[in-house]
């Protein structure tokens, strides 16, 4: 009588279908941990990337209104450098309020059609210590133009206007001295003046200022087509470095002078380099926190599903010992009819074959959409890893069940026989 090898399978399942059963339940529990826990790191990602890629969008938003107010506040400030003829001597003009070098208008032409890279808001002024006759007493002169070079005009504003051939703009203790105040009218050297705005308090020589038009400095002082000074405004890209300014000015006027007011160059780079860092320190913050949250998670996953796969295997092990012990003397019945070891290993590998492919395949499907219920959207694993969990989950169970299989099929019939 010819035994089948299928026959004994199959009746092997139907008779011991709890042990079955039982390796099937391991093997899908370390599938799903396998499964589960990929899928759960991806979801993790995917939450990472949303939450930061929504404060990125908020803290952009959140930037342009932070660069907004800079603006003004560095508007505020005022201009933070100031452009000076070759040859003028600073002790000379700190000394005596009076330039002894002038620009002429086509310098001031040369700069603002050179279209700086480092300089914007330009504005040619002339600023001169005079006498004011009609009230006997010295005060500034500072003729001023329009802004003539803004970098972005589109959006940018000047940080100061230009101002009317009859206006003039008054320094805080000339109006309160004189009793001056916007729409009142002064008189100086020979012509008059409608108060257009009185300038806040600086606490320095522009409190003694009286602002006109350049053109009208210019035919006040007689000095026609002369400019003492340019003011400006370094950009961030010089980090308030003068120097970078003066290599790059002295292309067009060599031997330009460049005097920064550097508490307010400081001031303005501090408040733009504050903003930058601290919107990129934000997401910074949050990444590496969910960083460290996923290596937390990842490094509990890798110890779950060690424990599971180390359980498995002992599990699989287990059975298929007991199951070899509680059928020696099928076993060697089946030797003594003839059939080979091989075949008697092959009826132990089936059954390990198809645990492992059957808990493989609901492990994977519990962890994948389980994980996704819990986790949302985010938890998902490729057929490749799925495909890999698979073949994973076959080869530990064809391991595990190889070593106790292989001994069972290699005792020799004979002795069992006589033993039974």
């Amino acid at each position: 009588m010819k035994v089948r090898i299928s026959h004994l399978f199959w009746r092997e399942l139907t008779f011991r279908s709890g042990a079955f059963l039982l390796g099937l339940v391991g093997v899908a529990a370390m599938a799903a941990c396998l499964t589960g826990a990929r899928a759960f790191l991806k979801a993790h990602d995917a939450e990472t990337e949303k939450l930061t890629g929504a404060l990125e969008e908020r803290s952009t938003e959140r930037m342009t209104e932070l660069r907004d107010a800079a603006r003004k506040f560095s508007k505020n400030l005022g201009f933070n450098c100031m452009l000076l003829p070759p040859k003028q001597r600073l002790g000379d003009l700190y000394a005596t309020g009076r330039s002894t070098q002038f620009f002429a208008e086509a310098d001031v032409a040369a700069m603002v059609d050179a279209q700086s890279a480092t300089l914007n808001h330009m504005r040619p002024i002339l600023r001169e210590r005079v006498s004011w006759p009609e009230q006997q007493r010295d005060i500034i002169l500072v003729g001023v133009r329009g802004e003539v070079y803004i970098k972005a005009p589109r959006w940018q504003k000047p940080i100061e206007e230009a101002i009317d051939h009859d206006k003039a703009h008054l320094g805080f203790a000339l109006a309160r001295e004189l009793e001056l105040k916007p729409g009142g009218s002064l008189k100086l050297m020979g012509r008059t003046f409608t108060v257009e705005h009185i300038l806040p308090q600086a606490g320095g020589e522009d409190d003694i200022a009286v602002r006109v038009s350049l053109e009208t400095a210019q035919e006040l002082l007689d000095k026609r087509n002369k400019i003492s000074a340019v003011l400006a405004l370094m950009c961030n890209c010089a980090n308030g470095d003068p120097d970078i300014v003066r290599r790059e000015m002295n292309k067009y006027i060599p031997g330009i002078q460049v005097v920064d007011f550097t508490v307010r160059a400081r001031a303005r780079q501090t408040a733009r380099s504050a903003i930058a860092e601290g919107t990129a320190a934000e997401v910074n913050d949050i990444k590496e926190s969910r960083a460290a949250l996923r290596t937390q998670i990842a490094g509990f996953s890798r110890v779950l599903v060690g424990l599971v796969t180390v359980g498995t295997v002992l599990l699989l092990s287990v059975l298929t010992l007991n199951n070899a012990r509680e059928r020696r003397g099928e076993v060697a019945m089946l030797r003594a009819l003839g059939v080979r070891a091989c075949g008697i290993l092959g009826l132990f590998l089936m059954k390990a074959l198809l645990v492992g492919a059957v808990g493989g395949i609901i492990g994977c499907v519990v962890g994948a959409f389980g994980t996704r219920l819990i986790a949302g959207e985010g938890a998902r694993i490729s057929l490749v890893y799925g495909g890999g969990v698979f073949a994973v989950t076959v080869g530990i169970a064809l391991v595990a069940t190889l070593v106790p299989a292989a001994r069972s099929a290699a005792e020799d019939p004979a002795g069992i026989l006589n033993q039974e």
